[in-house]
């Protein structure tokens, strides 16, 4: 009973301890998300990216120095498309062993050239000269392990396409939104087409009256005889009415 009591204290203590101070308890769930990244796991997606000169070889270092710190090994992953090459060479200090994934890679180790299928393993010692080729149309996948550590920093000096992409992201300028819903573009003006004609706004001239010369007017002398009688006993009746 007295540890019931005793445990329930302690409870509500921490309680208005984290109250007071404006922290709430941590679970061991979250501080176990608080804690940094392990360096002894290595997820595939986690490691950059670098791709050679060419374009036709990408490596992985997944076992990095920079990470796990100073170490006497690292492991990177290699990929080769068709046609990759790398030359003659060989490390004076270094030991590298060769695991293929994928494909068929041809190598050379001294004077001996095999061709190594999947899941086929060739050891190259220190001072050996050795070339690596892909001479097929398949892809090629393999994992290469240095010891001592060393070699691979030469894969740093190549480039990063995951850089250079945001990179040319960040320089590309920002495109102004253009007008949308447009039905067609306006037609060019068509040379000797009237200018600011306005629809509905056609305003007709009134005909002016056509004048009547003189010699367009009728006259009792011109009409015919009949007319001119006729025209004369009118004015003679009218003048007698008015007396």
């Amino acid at each position: 009973m007295k540890n019931t009591k005793l445990f329930s204290g302690t409870i509500a203590l921490t309680l208005i301890i984290a109250l007071l101070t404006g922290q709430a308890p941590v679970s061991a769930a979250e501080k176990q998300e608080n804690k940094t990244a392990s360096v002894n796991f290595v997820a595939f997606d986690d490691a950059e990216y670098h791709t050679s000169p060419d374009k036709r070889i990408g490596a992985k270092i997944l076992v990095d120095p920079s990470k796990v710190g100073p170490s006497i090994a690292t492991l990177v992953h290699l990929t080769y498309l068709p046609g990759a090459h790398i030359g003659s060479h060989r490390h004076v200090f270094v030991t590298e062993i060769i695991h293929v994934l994928e494909g068929n890679l041809t190598l050379r180790i001294g004077d001996e050239i095999k061709i190594l299928g999947p899941n086929s393993t060739a050891f190259i010692p220190a001072k050996s000269f050795h070339e690596y080729l892909n001479d097929s149309t398949d892809v090629v996948k393999f994992l290469q392990y240095y010891s001592p550590s060393g070699p691979e920093e030469e894969y740093r000096n190549w480039t990063k396409p995951a850089a250079d992409e945001a990179a040319a992201v960040k320089a590309a300028p920002e495109k102004k939104e253009e007008a949308k819903h447009v039905v067609a573009q306006p037609l060019p003006t068509v040379p000797g087409s009237p200018t600011e004609v306005k629809l509905g706004g056609v305003v007709e001239k009134p005909a002016e009256p056509k004048k009547v010369e003189d010699k367009d007017r009728l006259s009792l002398s011109s009409q015919p005889p009949s007319v001119a009688s006729a025209a004369k006993t009118i004015k003679a009746v009218e003048k007698s009415g008015n007396k």
